[in-house]
């Protein structure tokens, strides 16, 4: 492996205090794979980030992830890896799902489709929520292609640490995301995946407040940056493109050979900025919202 490399694990620390030294990341050792393989593999990580949230139960047309205490929370109320078993029908798929939540106390919030199924499995599934009024939203999903080719802009007076060093910061910054949202519940949920060993967190603190967080998660060879999150009052200064730098540096220390984003379709600046630092579109992530 290239020296430079290790002398770059052997001086860098998340804990630090940001200095104008910085470097970009090293390559990481990136496979070339298909979009169809890499959306799966996606997909995967998707079940990984909510296994933390919730309680997964498998039913005959998917895996059924349920959090009533969280029941307004999306991705703690969902279906992944959706699909039509052999012989069932649209409604004896949609009805199983319904009588699980309901028995549990609350509702799916989210459905999604497996990328795996064949086209005859997830179609009917799909025209059958549009039917009953399911609205559907898209996620681009980003796939790192390279790392920075020039180096990431610092910003003054920004530290950069651990998220669960201070959860209070963490807390108060998770309340800000959710009340624009308007879901109290997601301060929960986003303190929940504080607590999973493979969620490696960031907090940036300007003057002692907290400004940005994010987070990688790890799926054995796979990287998510997720949880992207910059203050109100602090964006357009160059603290999300600093942050993802520093996400970056966490890949490159784990040697990932694929690395992924997603992000809203409709968020184009947040889109302009992954694209600036390497990633891809490679396919999209649809999922399904019952109406109100």
């Amino acid at each position: 492996m290239d020296a430079q490399f290790f002398d770059l694990l052997s001086v860098f620390s998340v804990c630090s205090v940001v200095n104008n030294n910085y470097n970009p990341p090293m390559p990481l050792p990136i496979l070339p794979t298909s979009s169809e393989t890499l959306v799966r593999l996606f997909h995967k990580t998707e079940n990984h980030w909510t296994q933390h949230l919730a309680d997964e139960v498998q039913l005959a047309c998917g895996s059924a992830y349920c959090n009533p205490k969280l029941n307004k929370v999306w991705d703690a109320n969902r279906l992944l890896d959706g699909a039509l078993p052999e012989g069932a029908s649209p409604q004896e798929s949609f009805d199983e799902v319904q009588a699980y939540f309901a028995q549990q106390g609350s509702r799916c919030l989210r459905w999604q489709m497996n990328p795996s199924a064949p086209a005859d499995r997830v179609e009917g599934f799909i025209a059958h929520l549009e039917k009953l009024g399911f609205a559907h939203r898209s996620h681009d999903i980003l796939y790192l292609l390279h790392m920075p080719t020039s180096p990431i802009p610092e910003v003054a007076n920004l530290k950069i640490i651990p998220a669960r060093a201070s959860y209070k910061h963490a807390q108060s910054l998770a309340a800000e995301s959710a009340a624009e949202w308007n879901e109290p519940q997601l301060i929960e949920a986003a303190m929940l995946h504080l607590d999973d060993p493979h969620f490696d967190a960031l907090l940036a603190l300007r003057d002692g407040v907290a400004v940005a967080m994010l987070g990688v998660l790890a799926v054995g060879e796979i990287g998510r940056i997720d949880q992207v999150f910059v203050s109100r009052n602090s964006r357009r200064q160059g603290i999300g493109r600093m942050m993802m730098g520093r996400a970056l540096e966490i890949c490159a220390r784990s040697l990932f050979k694929h690395v992924f984003v997603s992000c809203d379709s409709s968020n184009a600046p947040a889109i302009a900025l992954y694209c600036g630092l390497g990633f891809n579109k490679i396919g999209e992530a649809v999922s399904y919202y019952p109406a109100g």
